[in-house]
């Protein structure tokens, strides 16, 4: 179907008056810029000449039978009497500017060729202007098929902008939502109108927490992990933790390494209670109101290199202040084999509103002084396993408390069983995952 003759049979059937009321373009276009991209340059050639053709066609169509093409036209399909007297219209008043941003009109390019023949536009204008919006109209879709062919992943502010757009859909949908709602209201003169809104914002903003943390959260379970090893130095890893993937919010300290398989039997001999986390479990309605319960809510998600913590650990607490710590599994050391682990330990201080992976909820308030609780880990292992080896690395920048960070710090990283581990040497496989 996209091969050089389906090109340019797609672009002359949407530019030929007729053809053009069931063909659409853009496909055609689309697959042209996805093959350029790859080099065949003929695809362009076909494609364009077919949308050349078809223009040049429609436009002696209109010139000679005009009137009675638009008569039965608007016969077959009387929704068109519309469009057609709004495109003479413009033909008349602006005919340069409309044959060449024809394609860019949306309802009326179709017939624009047509109602310039019939209204005896000269050849050679309506051949230079129409081919202009042909360049300018076929290229744009021309552009986005090179785009989609080279990867939007190669254009980061793209790839941003397709991140917050995916992570922020129910946001977006309820203020549209919203905005139809007032609108309607208006329209309609409903009484208490801001009453009922503020009750229907509440409302979907209820909806839009219960969905992102009882049913879409724990899609990472399901989700298969590639992950292909990369030698990273740790002076060079991101000791930054997000909660979302858009690049908007505010960081949270990663602050932790530990050395061995798993940090899980030394937080369990720590008196660490292990938490459940809504990305890693399946966590449905009464389970987290048991967790409520027994005071070990479950931990929001944090985001390191895209992907949430694989495990989470708190000690005994109550429901609004608790010590806790979340790891992630960053890879194999290559000199010493050994997993090397990242953890975010903070202190939660009571509740805010907050936004949050594209919605806006309520979670824990964290203590800015995120050193504190990093220097308790440390004197509580020392006091239970004097033996462990344990260090404060400068690996990390140090932190002011502003617009893109929650907490302050020194930059010192606390490196558990850091047998491994000097000034000099400091390197990490580091496991990229594609999430």
């Amino acid at each position: 179907m996209f091969d050089g003759l389906g090109l340019f049979l797609g672009a002359l059937g949407d530019a030929l008056i007729g053809p053009n009321l069931f063909v659409p373009g853009e496909p055609f276009f689309i697959a042209a810029g996805f093959q350029l991209y790859s080099g065949a340059w003929m695809a362009l050639v076909f494609v364009m000449l077919g949308g050349f053709v078809g223009d040049q066609l429609s436009y002696f169509i209109g010139l000679k039978w005009g009137r009675t093409a638009q008569k039965k036209l608007i016969q077959f399909r009387p929704k068109t009497k519309r469009l057609i007297a709004r495109c003479r219209y413009l033909i008349a008043k602006k005919g340069t500017f409309i044959i060449v941003a024809a394609r860019l009109l949306g309802p009326i390019a179709w017939v624009v060729p047509v109602i310039a023949g019939s209204h005896r536009v000269k050849w050679r204008s309506f051949t230079l202007f129409s081919s202009v919006g042909l360049l300018l109209g076929g290229g744009q879709f021309i552009a986005w098929g090179m785009l989609l062919a080279h990867g939007v992943e190669q254009f980061p502010l793209l790839g941003a902008v397709k991140v917050f757009l995916g992570e922020h859909q129910s946001l977006l949908i309820g203020l549209v939502a919203v905005t139809i709602f007032v609108v309607v209201g208006n329209k309609f003169k409903w009484r208490k109108l801001t009453l009922k809104t503020s009750a229907f914002l509440v409302a979907w903003l209820c909806y839009a927490n219960y969905a992102h943390f009882f049913w879409k959260a724990d899609d990472f379970q399901n989700q298969q992990t590639s992950a292909q090893m990369n030698s990273v130095d740790l002076q060079q890893v991101t000791y930054k933790a997000f909660p979302g993937l858009s690049p908007i919010y505010d960081a949270q300290a990663i602050n932790v390494v530990y050395v061995g398989e798993s940090p899980r039997e030394l937080m369990n001999q720590l008196g660490w209670i292990e938490n459940q986390t809504f990305s890693r479990n399946d966590i449905e309605w009464s389970s987290y109101l048991t967790l409520l319960k027994d005071k070990t809510p479950p931990v929001s998600d944090l985001y390191w290199r895209n992907q949430p913590q694989d495990m989470a650990f708190q000690l005994p607490g109550n429901l609004m202040k608790r010590s806790h710590i979340r790891w992630w599994n960053a890879g194999l050391d290559r000199n010493s084999n050994q997993t090397k682990w990242l953890g975010a330990i903070s202190y939660d201080d009571g509740l805010k509103v907050t936004p949050y992976s594209g919605i806006v909820t309520v979670l824990h308030k964290i203590d800015p002084n995120v050193d504190e609780e990093r220097d308790r880990l440390a004197q509580q292992i020392k006091s239970a396993y004097p033996n462990t080896e344990l260090v404060n690395l400068p690996l990390a920048n140090a932190q002011v408390m502003n617009d893109q960070h929650d907490y302050y710090t020194d930059g010192k990283i606390l490196v558990i069983g850091s047998t491994t581990y000097s000034d000099d040497s400091q390197t990490l496989d580091v496991a990229v995952n594609d999430i």
